[in-house]
């Protein structure tokens, strides 16, 4: 399993963002670091953001290294899905840096190997850490309660 320099820094800054603290204010995919990550990506405002996120986090990644940014401008995880299979870019065991796609609706990015054989640790946008805990706003969070089982994993 080989991973690009490119998708070990970009969980760097995605682990970066998340220490940033970013969430949502509104409830409406809006926020102060929302409304620059959403425009850099495509323009828009408003929308479902997970996809932006892990895109944004490739996008300074590449920045930085001075490279071709290897994600795609597909924001919706669907379609980001159908694009990585089409591109032969499906693996089955997650690693560190891969993206992944959860039940065709959410996007995030794999920081390491599964935990407990089933689940993908990984940093998320646009989710929340989970009833019951303190921190429930919706925003970009370091999680371990994405199940294996629902994912397709996409190596850039």
């Amino acid at each position: 399993m080989v991973m690009s320099d490119v998708a070990l820094l970009a969980v760097e800054i995605a682990f970066s963002e998340a220490k940033r603290g970013i969430l949502e204010s509104s409830g409406q995919n809006r926020g102060l670091q929302l409304d620059e990550i959403q425009p850099a990506a495509n323009g828009a405002l408003g929308q479902a953001w997970c996809a932006k996120f892990a895109w944004w986090c490739f996008e300074k990644a590449s920045q930085k290294m001075r490279i071709k940014n290897p994600f795609p401008k597909i924001f919706l995880s669907s379609a980001l899905e159908t694009w990585a299979a089409r591109e032969r870019k499906v693996v089955k065991e997650p690693g560190r840096g891969d993206v992944f796609v959860k039940l065709h609706k959410h996007t995030g990015i794999a920081t390491g190997s599964l935990q407990s054989g089933s689940f993908v640790p990984a940093v998320e946008g646009n989710t929340w850490v989970g009833a019951g805990e303190t921190k429930s706003q919706e925003g970009v969070w370091v999680t371990s309660r994405t199940p294996f089982s629902a994912c397709t994993f996409i190596r850039l």
